[in-house]
């Protein structure tokens, strides 16, 4: 069965409180970057793969400090 109430804290958040978008526009970034950066160099497959390590990495980040602030502006 499932429940439709929302975890603690996730209630204002919308889509971009969920880690997965950021995830993945960070990916997409970081591949569409790479891949840019790799036609440059002339190693598109190298470009792509560093380009979308990175820019998971950078969603990640991001999208876990804005998470974390909305929560906390929440609470206060």
């Amino acid at each position: 069965m499932t429940s439709n109430n929302m975890p603690s804290g996730a209630e204002g958040l919308g889509i971009a409180g969920n880690l997965g978008v950021w995830l993945a526009f960070g990916s997409l970034f970081g591949a569409v970057f790479g891949t840019t950066v790799g036609i440059f160099f002339d190693n598109i497959a190298l470009g792509a793969a560093l380009g979308l390590a990175l820019g998971l990495a950078l969603g990640l980040a991001i999208g876990s400090v804005f998470i974390a602030r909305r929560n906390a502006a929440g609470e206060s």
